[in-house]
């Protein structure tokens, strides 16, 4: 069965990210399959001698998806390290680029005002260098996102969750293009 790979670019424990990640995974029409990305330091040298086991797993997964959602934090006004260095290994031109082709939804959440905007630009960036596809809109930035999380973590803020939601019809259209 066909499935989505879902990215989520932080490895905290109560990340919203991880929150807006769980309501993907209900709202979602598709089987999606979530991607570690608890990888060891992009390294070409390591890529000589073949991926390390981590980063073969993550990637297998990536090449199988249709499509692939990333849900990313902003660090900085740019990309979290751990998901940069990601997306390093699986568009890495010299082994093999899994991103290729590949349609890609973006959203993210942060405290500030512009939620990811700036980090989003930055993947936009990265992504298409990979040769991959963004889908252009619609542009999902979740600003002041601890304030939408509910006393147990989760994400219910209704105006968000309606966000999200067409932002996933629009892209499985796309996908289905």
């Amino acid at each position: 069965m066909a499935y989505y790979a879902v990215i989520t670019g932080s490895l905290r424990t109560n990340s919203v990210n991880k929150a807006v990640a769980r309501y993907v995974e209900k709202a979602s029409s598709r089987k999606l399959k979530h991607a570690s990305i608890d990888l060891p330091l992009f390294n070409g040298d390591l890529e000589e001698n073949g991926d390390p086991e981590a980063v073969q797993q993550f990637k297998d997964l990536l090449a199988g998806a249709e499509a692939i959602i990333i849900i990313t934090p902003e660090y900085s006004h740019s990309i979290p390290g751990v998901l940069k260095n990601a997306l390093d290994w699986a568009g890495s031109m010299s082994v093999r680029n899994v991103l290729e082709s590949k349609k890609i939804l973006l959203m993210g959440a942060s405290p500030m005002a512009q939620g990811t905007a700036f980090s989003q630009a930055h993947l936009r960036q990265v992504l298409q260098a990979c040769g991959a596809w963004v889908l252009p809109q619609p542009e999902l930035f979740i600003g002041a996102a601890p304030k939408k999380l509910s006393d147990d973590g989760e994400l219910n803020d209704e105006a968000t969750l309606s966000r999200i939601d067409k932002a996933l019809q629009a892209f499985d259209n796309w996908v289905q293009e």
